[in-house]
């Protein structure tokens, strides 16, 4: 064998280093030509397989190739980041080999460079096995992918028409041009330049004319993009046979429609379920051109057309897509609906989509409830709010950091709110205990300590803006213990320091409102929880975050208060002695500044000479710890995160205040007996909270889900899958015996795509509201009053579903 190691070297690389395990069976091989008509006219196989979980820098591959007789050569060849040539000659009999490579780029190449590597094997008798391309990529990126969405290869055009060309062009390196090159009748080439901000994925139209005088033939297509550092990835390319007008007798053909699904990345699709402004996708191709396409939706088969439209084209288009937004009269849900799509050509002749078997298609759907939009630029959103006031949804991304804006009234996006690093929570600031919002939210931008305030009256867009980013405090645990010195043999006191991490999670608003009113005398309390870090010392690993509260109405107005009772640190339900040992705590408020600092909880306080002794392990919880907040803005429900059992649940009661003795006891706290009650009652893993609008009652949702009261005493459970954790009341819940009883409701996520309704007084499921793909997030109730309809919001796979519905749900119980 043979091997030439000759590198094309490209940008500075270097030659790849070859690993190849070849075991070799040797036979005798004749070389010679024959020209007997009995020879060997079976080509060899060849196979290029990309190896992944590799450093960034390497480049692993393997060929196989395999012949029924022998083979004769491999020629492998790799350009683009990586330049590098490989031949081998066998000169004995191999029928079957496999060769792995491993190729070296410089660390200098940026990550998502292009490899394009080509092989092809020839066996003895001279036959060969064609080229296999592999397309890959550095630094573990996918490969750029470029290609023609439509029109599909094979159709026809006519000189004289036109064709409308899709390209859908991806790359980690961002999108910076698009575009294709022809050749046969019709040779030009074409591109879009896209600026900053550059997409990382994107799709394109572009019209190729063909000319009256233009030869008839194959006409071929080829995409092509251009990344950000300028370098240009090809796509495979497609062919239309070109026509005269004589040639051409033609029936239109549907040959692509999608029913509820988007057609970007090729998605397309025959959703069964869909909502009552789906989207209809239809694509047509006919070498006459299409004058018209359209759909119809009946709710029988034949019967009467409950909604149609129509697309009037030019006819000059031989291939023409256009997309509908249905509009469905159904207000009953589910219902069963029957659709079906049509084009017409220039000449006037119209069909319908057809089956395989050449009988029209009709297509049965199911019509649920909601509108399910996806986030206009990607993302993942973590808390959701909606605001009566603005009658409009907003969305944390963390991933974007910024606030999405969802507006009910033309179930349409509107321009973000731009925030701090990684928003999580969000809460609105508290008007008064009626449950009245006020024009500003709160966000909490977990990758920062900070709490971002967003005026909904500000702004150009109209969407609000951030005008201010409150900056928490730095709170630090400490705890004194007696030791017995080792040197002296007297008790020594030891204080251990704790310093958590102060980022913001989950938020809830409360507020103290002498009169009712949050606004004037009233205080806005912040409940929240933090997201843990590495860097936190032990016992508390990087799963243990902590719970406070945040007095900003005089943390503002001090700018960096020294009162007491602008922070408080949620230690009393760790308020106890384990076994024999014994740790006094001390709480110390570090302002934002870093200089400032006031004792919220002392080691012995001077006038009653008292201390607190906490179990020390129960001072942090779990990550992701869950918050919520009342209606109307008295009371927050706490859930403790994590796939954990014995997980456990606090209430804060912003009216109960501080002890008039015990200044730094926190008497709206849930004591440590309520919680081991809670422990002992459910014996849970969380996934979820949610509160009434009083605060009287509280959902958990677990293996089921467990409603507890003010107190945390169990009243009872419903039977909700263990795999969702989306829940919320009914906006104008009340308690047990809420009135009327169309509130005495709690809406859950289901496993399949449903929300499920449960009665909190009887604890059955007493109904459900199909929609269109399982809820894999938080869920958001509310009461819309401009249409007296209930809102209900939840995060599914595709994106947010935002469901408008009557309030006119009942219970079956008594």
């Amino acid at each position: 064998m043979h091997i030439d190691l000759t590198g094309v070297l490209r940008r500075g690389l270097t030659v790849a280093a070859v690993a190849a395990s070849i075991t070799l069976a040797f036979a005798a091989c004749n070389d010679s030509v024959s020209i007997d008509p009995q020879r060997d006219r079976t080509p060899p196989t060849l196979s290029l397989t990309a190896l992944g979980g590799r450093a960034d820098t390497v480049i692993a591959f393997t060929t196989q190739a395999s012949d029924n007789l022998g083979l004769k050569t491999i020629h492998v060849q790799a350009v683009g980041a990586v330049g590098f040539v490989y031949d081998t000659v066998f000169t004995s009999a191999v029928t079957d080999i496999q060769l792995p490579f491993t190729l070296f780029s410089s660390r200098s190449v940026p990550p998502g460079t292009p490899v394009i590597v080509t092989a092809t094997a020839i066996d003895g008798a001279g036959n060969t096995s064609g080229i296999d391309t592999l397309r890959l990529a550095t630094g573990n990126l996918p490969p750029p992918e470029v290609r023609i969405l439509s029109p599909f290869s094979g159709s026809s055009a006519v000189v004289g028409k036109s064709i409308l060309v899709t390209v859908m062009g991806k790359t980690a390196l961002k999108v910076s041009a698009l575009g294709l090159f022809t050749t046969g009748p019709v040779v030009l080439t074409d591109s879009v330049l896209f600026s900053s901000p550059l997409a990382d994925s994107i799709t394109m139209q572009d019209t190729v004319a063909i000319p009256l005088n233009a030869a008839p033939g194959t006409l071929t297509l080829t995409p092509f993009l251009r990344d950000s550092l300028g370098q240009r990835a090809v796509g495979p390319s497609i062919t239309i046979t070109v026509q005269t007008p004589a040639q051409v007798n033609s029936v239109p053909v549907v040959n692509q429609y999608c029913i509820g699904n988007s057609l970007f990345d090729n998605a397309c699709g025959h959703a069964k379920r869909v909502e009552v402004t789906d989207t209809v996708h239809v694509e047509a191709d006919d070498p006459s051109g299409i004058s018209q396409l359209g759909y119809e939706v009946r709710s029988t088969p034949g019967g009467p057309i409950d909604d149609t439209q129509t697309f009037l084209a030019t006819g000059q288009l031989t291939f023409q897509p256009h997309r509908f937004s249905m509009n469905l009269p159904y207000t009953t849900f589910p219902t069963i609906a029957y659709i079906q799509v049509f084009a017409q050509n220039s000449n006037g002749v119209r069909a319908y989509a057809k089956l395989s078997n050449g009988v029209d298609r009709i297509d049965t759907v199911t019509v649920v409830a909601g509108v399910t939009r996806p986030l206009p630029f990607g993302g993942q959103v973590a808390d959701a709010l909606y605001h009566s006031g603005k009658d409009r949804l907003y969305l944390t991304n963390i991933a974007k950091n910024q606030v999405e804006v969802f507006n009910l009234a033309d179930s349409s996006f509107k321009a973000p709110v731009i925030v701090g690093s990684r928003p999580w929570g969000i809460a609105v600031w508290p008007r008064d205990r009626a449950g009245t919002m006020g024009d500003t939210l709160l966000v909490a931008n977990s990758g920062g300590t900070q709490i971002s305030y967003i005026d909904l009256n500000a702004g150009l867009s109209g969407s609000g803006a951030e005008v201010y980013r409150y900056l928490l405090p730095n709170i630090i645990v400490y705890t004194i213990t007696t030791q017995t010195s080792g040197t002296s043999g007297l008790p020594i006191r030891v204080r251990t320091k704790y310093d958590f991490s102060d980022r913001p999670q989950y938020i809830g608003a409360t507020c103290i409102a002498p009169g009712g009113s949050c606004t004037g005398a009233g205080e806005v309390v912040l409940t929240y929880s933090t997201t843990p870090t590495p860097g936190q010392p032990g016992p508390f690993s990087s799963r243990n975050g902590t719970l406070r509260w945040e007095n900003l109405t005089r943390g503002f107005a001090a700018g960096g208060s020294l009162d007491r009772h602008t922070s408080h640190y949620f230690y009393e339900q760790a308020v106890g002695q384990l076994g024999a040992r014994g740790d006094t705590l001390e709480i110390v408020r570090y302002d934002a500044n870093g200089i400032d600092s006031v004792i919220i909880v002392p080691f012995i306080d001077p006038v009653t000479l008292t201390s607190t002794v906490v179990r020390i392990q129960e001072l942090a919880f779990r990550d992701t710890t869950f918050v919520r907040n009342s209606g109307n803005f008295r009371r927050s429900v706490f859930g403790e995160g994590g796939s954990v059992i014995n997980s456990r649940a606090l209430l804060y009661d912003v009216d109960r205040g501080f002890d008039p003795t015990y200044w730094w006891i926190d008497k709206g706290v849930s004591p440590s007996a309520d919680v081991t009650d809670f422990i002992a009652n459910t014996s849970a893993t969380m996934k979820g909270v949610a509160i009434n609008f009083d605060g009287t009652l509280s959902a958990i949702r677990a293996d089921s889900t467990y409603l507890l009261n003010s107190a945390l005493r169990l009243m009872g459970g419903l039977g909700t899958t263990a795999s969702n954790a989306g829940l919320d009341f009914h906006p104008q819940n009340t308690g047990i015996n809420s009135f009327p009883t169309t509130t005495r409701l709690l809406f859950a996520a289901s496993s399949e795509p449903l929300i499920e309704i449960y009665d909190t007084n009887c604890y059955l499921k007493v109904g459900s509201i199909p929609i269109k793909d399982p809820i894999i997030g938080p869920i958001k109730a509310a009461y819309r009053v401009s249409t007296g309809q209930l809102v209900l919001v939840g995060a599914t796979a595709r994106g947010v579903v935002i469901a408008q519905l009557p309030n006119t749900f009942t219970t079956t119980c008594p």
